[in-house]
């Protein structure tokens, strides 16, 4: 049961930070992208370590994927400006 809530848990977080990935890489933010990518690949690290050893966890990381995204892509969007 851990490692569902672990897998789920890591790529929940990995989603979320593609979106601040993203919005740095279109504003031209190098080092800023280049933080987010660091924090991203250590993150998605330890997803990979929970699937390999359990194929079962694939079904939390795809709710991670899925629930991670919407919410960094609601919290991106609450943070921009309404003339952007």
């Amino acid at each position: 049961m851990l490692e569902h809530v672990g897998s789920f848990l890591s790529v929940f977080v990995t989603n979320i930070l593609y979106t601040y990935y993203i919005k740095a890489v279109n504003r031209d933010k190098h080092l800023l992208a280049a933080v987010w990518s660091s924090g991203i690949s250590l993150i998605a690290s330890t997803t990979v370590l929970f699937y390999v050893d359990n194929h079962w966890t694939l079904i939390s990381v795809g709710l991670g994927a899925f629930f991670g995204t919407l919410v960094g892509m609601k919290v991106k969007g609450s943070n921009e400006s309404p003339d952007k």
